[in-house]
């Protein structure tokens, strides 16, 4: 039996979303200049963790507030915090009303797909990405899509999907390492353990420090060994690949201890 690979994570659908850089305090065009304090106050309440005063905070703004672009970011902003709290149904009402206020900010579309799929709201989710690629084939918005679509089918179990969401993706970010490691891991999962390995080499080529890709790419490389009936291969076989499994634990992965036991260290 091929020893297993790690498998996908899709904790990358962060319950805190992200897609907005928050290093920065928005520069609004105020209609209402007087709130402007008061919207970076509630920001940096936000930069800081403490949900509950920037929900406040953005709340008290949405009193006052009648310039629509300074409703839209509060909103969405708002939603990042219920977000934190893991109160996902009300940022998703949050994220609706950004899109109502702004149907063509897409941005705020990825935002709610991500929120949508931590729920397992997996078809809203897919609605949202789907309706994004509508817009956007080549911008980062599509990229969001791409990758998010690509997890999603992975967790369905249609992998050559998945393939295929990755493959559009890396056509536009070549350089994206996570993106060469779950196309990796869905090919080793339909046997093409040859072109998960490929995949594995270009995510380390990209990350050297890639700790899970060294692991899987030992795996990857002792299953081509074992599935073609060498159940017992030698040291000197499983050399190549026993050298990316010490790396992964020089790196920090515990787990690959049992290989590095059964393929590496015993013979």
């Amino acid at each position: 039996m091929p020893a297993r690979y790690k498998q996908l994570q899709l904790t990358a659908m962060h319950k805190f979303i992200s897609t907005f850089i928050l290093g920065l305090i928005i520069q609004l065009a105020f209609g209402q200049a007087e709130l402007k304090s008061d919207f970076d106050n509630a920001v940096k309440f936000l930069q800081s963790d403490n949900y509950k005063k920037s929900i406040d905070a953005f709340s008290n703004i949405l009193i006052k507030a009648t310039d629509d672009k300074l409703k839209k970011y509060c909103f969405i902003y708002r939603a990042f915090s219920y977000n934190g709290l893991n109160d996902f149904k009300n940022a998703i009402k949050d994220l609706d009303k950004a899109i109502e206020l702004d149907p063509n900010d897409l941005a705020s579309y990825t935002d709610r797909g991500k929120t949508k799929a931590y729920v397992k709201d997996i078809e809203g989710a897919k609605k949202d990405f789907l309706f994004i690629l509508t817009k956007d084939s080549t911008g980062g918005q599509a990229e969001a899509a791409f990758y998010y679509l690509g997890k999603i089918a992975y967790n369905e179990g249609q992998f050559e999907q998945s393939i295929k969401y990755y493959d559009k993706l890396l056509a536009l970010a070549p350089k994206d390492s996570e993106a060469y490691f779950n196309r990796a891991v869905a090919k080793g999962l339909i046997m093409d353990v040859a072109g998960s390995i490929k995949d594995y080499d270009k995510a380390i080529e990209i990350n050297p420090d890639y700790m899970e890709a060294y692991a899987n790419r030992g795996v990857a490389k002792i299953n081509m060994l074992t599935t073609k009936g060498n159940i017992q291969p030698t040291k000197e076989q499983t050399s190549d690949g026993c050298a990316d499994l010490k790396k992964a634990k020089q790196l920090g992965d515990k787990t690959v201890d049992d290989m590095i036991f059964i393929y590496c260290d015993k013979k």
